[in-house]
């Protein structure tokens, strides 16, 4: 399966594989930051969690 590089806002970057979640992501960072954001922004579109 192909795997998607998220930069995060510090510069830092995971990789992940193909066909993860928003939500996964943020968990993957922060459960804290999962649990209480509403959105995100993946190529520089806004989506909902």
């Amino acid at each position: 399966m192909n795997s998607i590089t998220v930069t995060l806002p510090d510069g830092s970057q995971k990789e992940f594989e193909s066909g993860v979640t928003v939500l996964e992501v943020a968990n993957s960072v922060n459960k804290r930051l999962a649990d209480s954001a509403i959105v995100a922004k993946v190529d520089g579109q806004l989506r909902d969690l």
